[in-house]
């Protein structure tokens, strides 16, 4: 039973994370060969000032 977790900064429909969720887990299921039914999928969003990237806040990226 996979479980696979995304951390990705806030700001994306519930019809663009509905899509994501259907992509990866039928990738799991066609790769993995695991049951659909067993595929976890969490989703996290963090705001910019919450996540860096090379030392350097996203907040402060321009």
């Amino acid at each position: 039973m996979p479980h696979i977790q995304i951390t990705m900064l806030k700001g994306r429909t519930i019809e663009q994370k509905r899509k994501i969720a259907e992509r990866i887990t039928d990738a799991m299921v066609e790769d993995a060969k695991t049951a659909k039914e067993g595929v976890i999928i969490t989703i996290l969003e963090v705001e910019r000032e919450d996540y860096a990237h090379g030392g350097v806040l996203m907040a402060d990226k321009k």
